[in-house]
């Protein structure tokens, strides 16, 4: 018999990339252009570390017991997809417009996005055609002043809602074109 197949790993420290994609024409296929455009912002090394980020929580429902059945056994029921509270750096005495105030600016309560990452690359590798990505349609809401870290470590802040508000795009290439 052959030896199984066991997939090396893929490192995502310091090799992951977030942006915030203002539109795509279609969340399966992110065009170069749309991912690189002056519009899109690289959140990447905007964001703290504790961060949320997107999840997925599917639901396992009981199958219910007939008279005569000694086991049960489970359906799959509900998946929820859902956001997380941002947290990103906030420079609160630098100018508008500055790297400082950036994404507070492009973020005003109900901006609707698609936030979208790569993995397994460095964090600074431009993006091209053929790169694997996981894109979310979001909404944020309101940023609040909140600080990241304690103590000496504390660093000015905001805190932001944000929804997933449809169906992600996961493991998908990106496309060269317009």
């Amino acid at each position: 018999m052959a030896e199984p197949y066991r997939p090396g790993a893929t490192k995502t420290y310091g090799r992951e990339n977030w942006v915030l994609i203002p539109s795509v024409n279609d969340i399966n296929a992110i065009t170069a252009t749309e991912w690189n455009a002056a519009s899109s912002i690289d959140v990447t090394r905007v964001l703290f570390a504790s961060t949320g980020k997107p999840s997925q929580a599917t639901n396992r429902v009981t199958a219910e017991r007939r008279l005569g059945d000694t086991k049960q056994y489970e359906f799959i029921g509900t998946s929820n997809v859902t956001g997380g509270d941002m947290l990103y750096a906030f420079a609160d005495q630098e100018a508008a417009a500055s790297d400082g105030k950036k994404l507070y600016e492009a973020l005003p309560e109900n901006t609707t996005s698609v936030l979208a990452q790569r993995r397994g690359i460095p964090r600074a590798t431009t993006a091209a055609a053929g790169q694997f990505y996981h894109a979310y349609p979001v909404e944020f809401g309101p940023s609040f002043p909140a600080d990241a870290g304690e103590g000496e470590s504390a660093e000015t802040a905001m805190s932001c809602a944000f929804a997933v508000t449809g169906e992600p795009a996961i493991n998908k290439a990106i496309v060269a074109g317009v």
